[in-house]
């Protein structure tokens, strides 16, 4: 999962500090919209406590990328089990009518 913005983006340099809690870049610091500096740790030791990876990318004036992939089985587990679409077996048999799933599901990317 990506989840990317066009803000004004993060020094290299203050990447570990955003990271840890309470911790805030200077950008935060000189807006008027300041934060308590515990979003990204949270986000980032949920992703930990799952066995995923949290990857921030930032770039000064252009934005920042959060990426975060998760174990296939801890996704996988937590949906349950796909059922099979399989075409009709025979040309021109009709397929039956299923009804519509409430999930999307979406291939998982991985980040490297």
């Amino acid at each position: 999962m990506s989840v990317r913005d066009n803000g004004p983006g993060i020094p290299e340099d203050e990447i570990p500090i955003v990271l840890a809690s309470f911790g805030q870049g200077t950008n935060a610091i000189k807006s008027a919209e300041q934060g308590t500096g515990l979003g990204l740790p949270i986000a980032k030791n949920l992703v930990d406590l799952h066995g995923g990876t949290f990857t921030l990318k930032s770039k000064l004036r252009f934005g920042t990328e959060v990426i975060v992939t998760f174990p296939a089985e801890r996704v996988m587990s937590a949906l349950g089990p796909l059922e099979a679409h399989s075409p009709p077996t025979q040309p021109g048999q009709a397929e039956p009518d299923r009804p519509k799933p409430s999930i999307r599901r979406h291939p998982v990317r991985n980040a490297s």
